[in-house]
């Protein structure tokens, strides 16, 4: 059973990295679409 117990473990904190690799990845994208949507504005004017 400390087998299960360490795979399981070893489970949830690989699922942890990659949420916590995908919410800053998302946060990443959500700056770069703004930062092009000031440069476009500045472009235009």
């Amino acid at each position: 059973m400390k087998n299960f117990e360490s795979l399981l473990a070893a489970y949830l904190v690989a699922w942890a990295v990659f949420f916590i690799f995908e919410i800053r990845i998302a946060r990443s994208v959500a700056r770069l679409r703004e930062e092009l949507e000031h440069l476009k504005e500045t472009l235009e004017n």
